[in-house]
C-alpha cells in the first residue's frame, strides 16, 4: 500500500512534455509570465538516476461500480479525481468527456472510474454524497453532467435538499430516495473511501487522472487526452502480443 504521495510532477512530463504540480484547488497551467513560486510545490520524493517511479494501479474494475462507465475489460482505465465545485472539472466534463465517451468508451477501449472529492468544502462533500446516492439509482453520469452543464459549476444552492430532490426527479430518479440515501450510510462511506484514497496518493488538486498507471493533471485540451489514451492503448496492445 502506498504511504508516500506519488511524485507526479516528476513523471507527468513523460506523458505530456510539461510539468503541472498538484496544488490546492483546481489544476491549471500558470500564466506564461508568472514567477515560479517554490513554496507552492508539493514535497517530492527524491529519485536516483535511472530509478523508475512505481505508480500504484488504483483501478477497481468492479462491474458493479455504479459511478463507472465503460467495459471492465477495456485496455485503458481512467481514474478521475474530480470535485463538483471545481470549475476546471466542469469544463472537462462539458468539453472533453463527450469526445472520450464517443471515441473510446462506447468502442470498448476506455473505462472511466470517478472519485469525487471535497477539496472545495462542504458543498463539494454534499455534492459527492448526492452523486453517490444518484449512482444507487443508476443515475450517476446524468447527475454528474447536470451539475456541470455548460462547463460551469452548480451554485451552492443546487445542493440544498429541496433542489437536489428536484434535480433527481428531473433526471428520472426518486428525489425522496436520493435524499434518504445521501444521508444514509453507504453513500458517505464510499465518498470517504475516495477522499482517503486521494489523500494517500497526494492528490490535492482537481481534475487529476490516472490513465492506467500514468498520471495526467488538469483539464487540458481534448487533443492531449486523445494522444495520451492512444499511447496507452498501443502499450496495452504491445503487452498482449
Amino acid at each position: 500500500m502506498w504511504i508516500i504521495p506519488i511524485p507526479v510532477a516528476l513523471i507527468i512530463g513523460l506523458l505530456i512534455g510539461i510539468q503541472l504540480p498538484f496544488g490546492n484547488g483546481a489544476a491549471s497551467e500558470p500564466a506564461p509570465d508568472a514567477a515560479p513560486q517554490e513554496q507552492q510545490q508539493p514535497p517530492q520524493q527524491q529519485q536516483a538516476p535511472g530509478e523508475e517511479v512505481e505508480v500504484p494501479d488504483m483501478a477497481r474494475v468492479d462491474p458493479e461500480d455504479p459511478t463507472a462507465v465503460g467495459d471492465v475489460d477495456a485496455p485503458v482505465v481512467m481514474v478521475a479525481y474530480s470535485d463538483f465545485q471545481c470549475p476546471y472539472c466542469a469544463k472537462w466534463t462539458a468539453n472533453t468527456l463527450p469526445t472520450l465517451m464517443d471515441k473510446y468508451v462506447e468502442t470498448g477501449k476506455l473505462r472511466i472510474e470517478w472519485r469525487d472529492l471535497d477539496i472545495f468544502g462542504d458543498e463539494s462533500l454534499k455534492a459527492a454524497e448526492a452523486a453517490q446516492a444518484a449512482a444507487m439509482q443508476d443515475g450517476y453520469l446524468d447527475f454528474h453532467e447536470e451539475m456541470s452543464k455548460g462547463g460551469k459549476i452548480a451554485k451552492a444552492s443546487a445542493f440544498e435538499d429541496k433542489n437536489l430532490k428536484a434535480t433527481a426527479e428531473k433526471l428520472g430518479m426518486d428525489g425522496d430516495q436520493l435524499i434518504k440515501d445521501m444521508n444514509g450510510v453507504h453513500a458517505p462511506d464510499v465518498v470517504q473511501q475516495n477522499i482517503d484514497e486521494a489523500m494517500e496518493l497526494g492528490v490535492t488538486s482537481t481534475p487529476s487522472f490516472l490513465l492506467n498507471k500514468t498520471p495526467f493533471v488538469g483539464a487540458q485540451p481534448t487533443e492531449n487526452f486523445i494522444e495520451a489514451i492512444d499511447k496507452e492503448i498501443k502499450a496495452a496492445e504491445k503487452d498482449d502480443q
